[in-house]
């Protein structure tokens, strides 16, 4: 009997394991032998692997309720090489690995597409996995939103909660705090801040790299705030460029946000420091994909449709079917998506939900996020 085989790639999100708890819930019930690479693909080519095929309840209701991707761990690659590729079709010969389920986001997509072309003896599947919200089409119809997506949303909620308590009372002196989310090349995650200020009472200015001003235009920006609310809380976009962050790049050549010589964020605070200016910086990193919300509504929803998207995975490969992403569809259901329909899959936020050059999303992304979020 074939094996079949898991794989996390890239950055975690808090609901990743939910994914994995789908896929093996199906194969769990055919009896069907399954492994995982220590960590990812990079792990089956050092011929490292872990065996899934009897966790036991505990265990799986535990990862159930495990944010992060400690378990199997997560890898990112270049695009393999072809001696790499006759390695892979090697090992998984030796394994009698004939299918495989990724889970990740756009360069795991990417990574699954040139795969499943270099190795067609072999039934690739894709699982849609990224907080930033960028895996998708851009009118949102075959994939609404990305799991892991309205957790971060929620997470931020707390976060604020705190940095607003935090500016009311140092804000005599500690006039902003400058908070930088997750969003390499978006502000889906950012944007979301004025979702949980829809009335626009707090004195707040967002950093959307989709609407990318110079240091001029926010420091104007700023002051006219200060002179108004006495107080200020700016959040960005990890990629929201102000300046050389002497950038550090991981395999695949994307940066390292975390890992790099700087931060935006820092940068930006230097500048309002130099301008006499006092502010402060709150960097979450990490705790954005890692925070635990076991009761929260938002967040068991989240779960349940990554987890419904892994049974969806794990059933279409049993039915012979490959070369698919599983897609959430603005239907609310989970959809097929061929892969020759998602090799541009990346998207930015559109114009319509971006007030241009006033730091801020407009009411159509609110719109947008009460779908995502109330539905």
């Amino acid at each position: 009997m074939s094996s079949l085989l898991i794989l996390m790639s890239g950055g975690t999100t808090p609901v990743i394991n939910s994914t994995l708890i789908g896929i093996l819930k199906v194969l769990k019930k055919k009896r069907i032998k399954v492994f995982s690479g220590m960590p990812g693909l990079d792990g089956v080519l050092n011929d490292q692997f872990l065996n899934l095929s009897n966790l036991s309840q505990t265990k799986i209701r535990l990862l159930r309720n495990t944010p992060g991707s400690h378990f199997t761990g997560t890898s990112r690659l270049k695009k393999l090489t072809n001696s790499e590729i006759l390695k892979l079709k090697s090992i998984f010969l030796k394994k009698k690995i004939s299918k495989v389920i990724n889970i990740g986001g756009n360069g795991t997509l990417k990574q699954s597409i040139d795969l499943s072309l270099r190795l067609p003896e072999v039934n690739f599947i894709s699982c849609p996995k990224t907080v930033d919200n960028d895996l998708g089409d851009n009118n949102f119809n075959k994939m609404l939103y990305n799991p892991g997506f309205i957790t971060c949303i929620e997470i931020w909620k707390f976060f604020l909660e705190m940095i607003n308590i935090e500016n009311i009372g140092a804000s005599s002196h500690d006039k902003i705090i400058i908070s930088q989310t997750f969003g390499r090349e978006t502000g889906f995650i950012c944007g979301s801040i004025r979702y949980w200020d829809k009335k626009r009472k707090l004195p707040i200015m967002l950093l959307l790299p989709e609407d990318k001003q110079n240091f001029n235009k926010i420091y104007y920006q700023a002051k006219k705030i200060l002179k108004k609310k006495k107080r200020l809380m700016i959040f960005m976009s990890e990629g929201y460029e102000i300046g050389n962050i002497n950038p550090k790049k991981d395999k695949s050549g994307q940066i390292m946000y975390g890992s790099s010589g700087n931060t935006n964020c820092q940068l930006l605070n230097n500048k309002f420091i130099a301008k006499g200016v006092q502010s402060r910086v709150f960097n979450p990193t990490i705790l954005q994909r890692v925070f635990k919300f076991y009761k929260n509504k938002l967040c068991e929803k989240d779960k349940k449709i990554a987890e419904k998207i892994g049974e969806t995975a794990a059933n279409t490969l049993l039915n012979d079917k490959k070369s698919y992403l599983i897609g959430f569809s603005k239907n609310h259901k989970i959809d097929l998506i061929k892969y020759e329909d998602c090799k541009n899959f990346s998207r930015n936020m559109p114009n319509k939900f971006i007030l241009k050059n006033k730091f801020d999303v407009s009411n159509v992304y609110l719109k947008y996020l009460e779908e995502v979020i109330k539905r």
